[in-house]
């Protein structure tokens, strides 16, 4: 056999084996976090895990993207910032700084305080508490975009979890006005409402408000399985900066905006009515 041909066998031989290798390794890993996670259990407001363990707690980066042109791949940057080792047997469940954001098009961006096992049977599953609480302070309230005669005027306010807001559009030439919600990680946009034309329309945007436990892998963890958890193909979520941005619609000319920064931060205590987090193993 040509020497070219056998070098090519060989590296699509090496290719196959490779990807059968992360097949094995993921459905292992999953099997893994499967049993880790039957053998916890929520008391109150502690996670009790099976025996004393040894833990990393730390800031627990998700980055994801789809890569190359022909050769299309997704590419996932894990990374773990430990702040803090201990040995514990229970872990208290209280309000700590997520963000989640994946867009439609599998870009994401996830920021999650995690403890990591170190040790043991369980060794590199990742435990996520997400017990949301919200602090949510508005720049300004108030926002307004207008062209000549004709405008766009926006109320905000904070309510418990979230925002409310009602739009206010007057126009002839232009074709109406929206609002929408980004967050500065990698600019997810979500729709709040549009009025098309002359009108008026509210919204009620409320953040997450589900406790969760997490269970994930280290080095098998995927932002896109988190639309399963969350139950939306796009998700934005979570504490962080965000920007209100109210755009009137101008024909045949640039379009007008206001914005004003959100500010979300976690709100400090336990929810007083704090329902049993659900477990949930992502991989």
């Amino acid at each position: 056999m040509d020497p070219g041909a056998v070098i090519f066998l060989l590296f699509i031989a090496a290719i196959v084996g490779m990807i059968l290798m992360g097949i094995k390794g993921e459905e292992s890993s999953r099997e893994r976090c499967r049993r880790f996670s039957e053998s916890v259990a929520v008391e109150g407001t502690f996670l009790k895990l099976p025996i004393e363990t040894k833990l990393s707690k730390g800031k627990f980066v998700l980055r994801g993207e789809w890569r190359g042109s022909k050769n299309r791949y997704y590419h996932i940057e894990r990374s773990f910032e430990a702040l803090e080792e201990l040995s514990a047997g229970e872990i208290e469940l209280t309000p700590e700084p997520f963000s989640v954001e994946v867009k439609k098009n599998d870009d994401a961006l996830v920021e999650l305080l995690a403890y990591i096992v170190e040790e043991g049977e369980f060794k590199n599953a990742v435990i996520v508490p997400i017990i949301p609480s919200y602090s949510v302070e508005i720049e300004k309230d108030t926002l307004e975009a207008s062209k000549d005669m004709e405008f766009a005027h926006l109320r905000v306010e904070v309510i418990e979890s979230g925002l409310y807001g009602k739009l206010y559009v007057n126009v002839s030439k232009c074709r109406g006005a929206r609002v929408e919600f980004e967050k500065n990680g990698i600019h997810t946009r979500e729709k709040l409402v549009e009025v098309k034309e002359s009108g008026e329309a509210e919204f009620r945007r409320e953040f997450w408000t589900k406790p969760l436990i997490l269970i994930m892998d280290r080095n098998h963890a995927d932002p896109r399985k988190l639309r399963d958890v969350f139950g939306k193909q796009e998700i934005l979520e979570g504490h962080g900066e965000y920007l209100i941005r109210l755009t009137l619609d101008v024909p045949f000319s640039k379009d007008e905006h206001d914005t004003s920064r959100v500010t979300v931060s976690p709100g400090g205590e336990v929810p007083a009515e704090l329902k049993e987090p659900e477990v949930k193993v992502v991989i």
